[in-house]
């Protein structure tokens, strides 16, 4: 029988809103872990986690390990399933049903390794376009609520469902990354292996997607703080670098790299010079593999 344990991470987390959060997952789920990367001292409010757990880690660990820890102690409760959330999400009355009977109707066709809702950003009001390679171009897939499950390449983490099975055989969370590109690289491994990622876009979660949301050729781009932009040009470079990952993507993220420095630069909320040389520092980062937790770590993870 399917059990399923919810993991949400948390960094200084608005006590209303993680309260809210878990009231709407208590009905779904056998049981909440929060995983608390806040530091020092206790934890902002753990009698919020009601009936769930709270892990405090007491220092920001970044969002793998902090994930990670939550799936080792969803597996000493019993768990079958892990659901992945944020602080940012507050799931639909519906998420962990629908997802798991989408997860259910496409297992004898599929080895699927996650599955996931589409993506609604609470500032604008999109979806996030869902990502899927097609020979050697990328689309971006807006599919309706009737279109039944649609086979991508990754999906963002927070509102993810992952069977422990697909765990084991994918592995762990890449921990040395810090934060960005972690539920990429993780969803990129599992297709290589062979695994299917699946969004169903009839269940949709809400989620603050970045600090600012900037459109640039057409697209609206979410952007978080400076520090955030070098982890995702570090962490995108040793991707492409060094993880068991499709060649296309490897190819996909060299010849973007480029685009991510001019545009950070230019975008930069502490001085486009002074960005511009972070970025460059970062990027060599990630050619050498030096990886970890930024200088600046404590600084709040957002998407």
């Amino acid at each position: 029988m399917d059990r399923v344990v919810a993991v949400l991470v948390t960094y200084h987390p608005d006590r209303q809103r993680l309260a809210q959060a878990l009231q709407r997952l208590h009905a779904q789920v056998a049981a909440c872990v929060v995983v608390d990367n806040t530091e020092g001292g206790p934890p902002a409010d753990a009698a919020a986690a009601g009936d769930g757990e709270w892990i405090a880690n007491g220092r920001n660990l970044g969002i793998g390990q902090a994930q990670n820890l939550g799936i080792a102690r969803a597996r000493a409760l019993g768990a079958s399933h892990v659901l992945l959330l944020d602080q940012d999400s507050l799931a639909p009355a519906d998420l962990v049903p629908a997802l798991l009977r989408t997860l259910s109707q496409a297992a004898a066709a599929h080895a699927v390794a996650a599955v996931g809702p589409l993506c609604r950003d609470v500032k604008t009001g999109a979806t996030l376009p869902l990502i899927r390679h097609s020979g050697w171009r990328v689309r971006r897939l807006r599919p309706g609520r009737s279109d039944g499950a649609v086979a991508v390449d990754y999906l963002p983490a927070s509102g993810t469902l992952i069977p422990l099975h697909a765990l084991d055989r994918v592995g762990p969370l890449r921990e040395d990354y810090f934060i960005d590109r972690v539920d990429v690289e993780w969803c990129l491994r599992a297709r290589h292996q062979g695994w299917t990622i699946l969004v169903d876009p009839a269940v949709e979660l809400q989620h603050d997607l970045g600090r600012r949301a900037l459109r640039l050729l057409g697209r609206t781009v979410y952007v978080g703080q400076d520090w955030r932009a070098c982890l995702h040009v570090r962490n995108s470079l040793a991707m492409a670098l060094r993880a068991p990952i499709a060649l296309r993507w490897r190819i996909d993220q060299w010849l973007k790299t480029p685009l991510y420095l001019l545009f950070y630069a230019a975008v930069a909320e502490g001085g486009r010079l002074r960005q511009a040389r972070r970025l460059l520092r970062a990027a060599w980062d990630g050619v050498m593999g030096r990886l970890g937790p930024p200088p600046n770590a404590r600084a709040p993870i957002k998407r």
